[in-house]
């Protein structure tokens, strides 16, 4: 028997949930603690996700540099090994040069909250049915208002900024959780 997730109120629903509670909380803790951390250490987190996502874009480089050995001989080759090459420029920019890269680290992160937060409506939308649904949404409207105070404080937002406002998104992002997870019926 499958249980459709798009039907409000069920029994399966319900029961979803309550088997989530546990998950909900303790990703919720590592959030809150990894929230606070950055909170209380921003330029050293802001350089830390520098540093992070050019490791990320060298990975991606070298990985699609490779695949394009598999292509020698075709018209894809040379367009599959510059598709390679840019990111793995950029990422040992961001690695070598942490600091330099955070104005444009900056606005892919107000996207990235600007997303996370959507991602977050739904996903509050959907548990409506349950009680606590109002702590996720809660948190999507702030991940929403740092992107756009991001945004708008483009040239002027330093490291510091970066960092403090992504811990601030862990914190209230971990601090939902546990609160959806506390706000759960546990399943019998």
């Amino acid at each position: 028997m499958t249980s459709d997730l798009n039907t409000p109120i069920s029994g399966g629903f319900h029961t979803l949930i309550a088997s989530l509670r546990k998950r909900l909380f303790w990703g919720g803790l590592v959030m809150t603690v990894l929230g606070f951390v950055a909170v209380m250490m921003p330029m050293l987190s802001s350089v830390v996700v520098s540093v992070f996502i050019g490791w990320l874009l060298v990975l991606g480089g070298v990985v699609t540099i490779a695949g394009a050995y598999s292509l020698r001989g075709t018209s894809m080759f040379i367009w599959q090994l510059l598709a390679g090459l840019l990111p793995l420029v950029v990422g040992l920019l961001f690695v070598v040069y942490p600091l330099e890269g955070l104005v444009t680290l900056t606005v892919i992160i107000a996207f990235v909250l600007l997303l996370t937060g959507t991602g977050q409506v739904a996903f509050a939308l959907w548990m409506r049915p349950a009680h606590g649904w109002i702590w996720s949404f809660l948190s999507a409207l702030i991940s929403l208002a740092l992107g756009v105070m991001i945004l708008v404080t483009l040239p002027e937002a330093s490291a510091v900024v970066v960092g403090l406002l992504v811990g601030i998104d862990f914190l209230s992002t971990g601090i939902a959780l546990i609160l959806i997870s506390r706000s759960i019926t546990p399943a019998h």
